[in-house]
């Protein structure tokens, strides 16, 4: 990694700091406010500790958000037990990003690098007075570039110090800031990743970072950024190739099972549609919540589907969850999409 990047440091160091400072904040109880005394107008719905809660997007044929649902017409399923909904609200609450991009060698080809700089700065630039931004570099580590803030220019002004070196860990960025970033954040949140997708160097297997991606109350969204000769749109396109393919399936895989979205693109166009359609569809989400039914601690994994009365357009949420077992503090989540035909 470039001298410049700011604050390394190593994935299993991150992951410790975590969790000692989790374990400082939490102290003996459970369900806190995500409200803070300097920041009221945030998101916060603490009804009970087993509260579940779900950030929903909602598209239609095209792709573009629908935003005119009310609560009535959603209905959530666990288990195919409908569940009551005990708290609704449309895209109108600040939304935490959190940037996550690669820094790794393979992206100092054909401006892949500039390219992804140039992309994360449109989607900074799209960004509300009241959402905030953290920026995050992985090469075979990962590197804080800033925490979350307000000021736009202090998150540009971190892109600008990526310098692309050394081998990718893209499945160990994924896993370490899963972890981390969760309970750094408030209410909506999203991580949005900014690679080719190319992992070289990773200890953690793709079904291990998936697997954690699942645990994360919180979508995923990539844009793929392409050289020319493997973007399919190009007209240098040379074919799919084995590491393009594998690069391609890891970030469809962590965006579907996490209810967010892959983009990709090698040209300036490309980048700045997709960097357009993440930042409309995070500031439209539906934020829903509901006390299960079964409050039994059991830690088994339970499916959620969530329903609309409208025909025609996508529903995209997490999959399921585990619910917190009988002594434990937190539970796992799963995600994925659902088409509404009703």
């Amino acid at each position: 990694m470039a001298a410049l990047l700011l604050y390394p440091f190593s994935m299993r160091r991150l992951v410790w700091v975590w969790v000692a400072v989790h374990i400082w904040a939490v102290g003996p109880t459970f369900c806190q406010t995500e409200e803070t005394p300097d920041n009221p107008t945030r998101f916060s719905f603490t009804a009970s500790a087993n509260a579940v809660h779900l950030n929903v997007s909602v598209v239609n044929r095209k792709g573009k958000p629908v935003t005119d649902l009310e609560q009535t017409d959603f209905w959530v399923l666990e288990d195919d037990v409908l569940q009551r909904i005990t708290y609704f609200s449309r895209g109108d609450a600040p939304v935490d990003v959190v940037l996550l991009v690669d820094a790794s060698g393979s992206m100092d080809v054909a401006e892949k690098t500039a390219n992804a700089r140039n992309a994360a700065i449109q989607l900074i630039h799209g960004l509300g007075p009241e959402d905030r931004v953290a920026v995050y570099a992985f090469d075979k580590d990962l590197y804080r570039l800033t925490d979350f803030t307000k000021t736009k220019e202090d998150a540009i002004d971190a892109l600008t110090r990526l310098s692309p070196f050394g081998s990718t860990a893209l499945y160990d960025a994924v896993v370490t800031l899963s972890d981390y970033v969760i309970h750094e954040g408030f209410g909506r949140r999203a991580i949005v990743v900014l690679t080719d997708g190319i992992d070289t160097s990773s200890e953690a297997t793709i079904e291990q970072a998936v697997e954690k991606a699942k645990g994360v109350d919180l979508p995923v969204y990539a844009i793929r950024v392409l050289s020319p000769v493997d973007d399919p749109e190009s007209d240098l396109f040379l074919g799919v190739h084995g590491a393009s393919f594998r690069g391609e399936d890891a970030l469809r895989r962590f965006t579907a099972e996490t209810g967010g979205a892959l983009y990709a693109g090698s040209q300036w166009g490309q980048l700045v549609v997709a960097s357009a359609r993440i930042r409309e569809e995070l500031k439209t989400q539906y934020r829903i919540g509901y006390v299960p039914n079964n409050n039994s601690e059991d830690g088994e994994f339970r499916r959620i589907h969530v329903q609309t009365r409208r025909r025609g357009i996508k529903v995209r949420t997490r999959k399921g969850y585990y619910p917190k077992k009988q002594g434990s503090v937190l539970g796992k989540t799963r995600s994925a999409a659902n088409d509404s035909s009703s």
